[in-house]
């Protein structure tokens, strides 16, 4: 009885291993800057340097670097006019927030100069 336990045994881990993994897929990284060296810059890309224009809908993690007091970056949708997230403008440091993003028209922008600070993408 105890080697029947053993074949057993051995044979579930013999499907363990070749049984394929089920990963589960990463949620992706967006990369905000705002006012790097104090430049009235405001930026959002993928992790390799690409700008941010469209995205498929899902979850996203941002990974947000302030870098100036004066500046912030904030985070809109335009299809449900609503803010979804913002940083503090005398807070310089990096915050991270994961969101699920539907289709629509999204913003974003330095509050204190949105005039010139400023991008958009669509969640399709």
């Amino acid at each position: 009885m105890k080697r029947f336990g053993l074949l057993i045994a051995g044979a579930a881990a013999a499907v363990a291993l070749l049984t394929p993994s089920v990963a589960r897929p990463a949620v992706p990284v967006l990369v905000a800057k705002s006012g790097f060296h104090g430049a009235f810059k405001i930026t959002l890309t993928f992790p390799d340097g690409r700008k941010v224009r469209t995205l498929p809908a899902g979850t996203y993690k941002f990974v947000v670097h302030d870098y100036s007091k004066a500046h912030n970056f904030a985070l809109g949708s335009q299809t449900q006019n609503k803010r979804i997230f913002t940083t503090d403008i005398p807070w310089v440091g990096t915050r991270t927030y994961t969101l699920k993003l539907v289709p629509g028209s999204y913003a974003y922008a330095c509050s204190a100069h949105f005039q010139t600070m400023n991008g958009r993408f669509v969640v399709r």
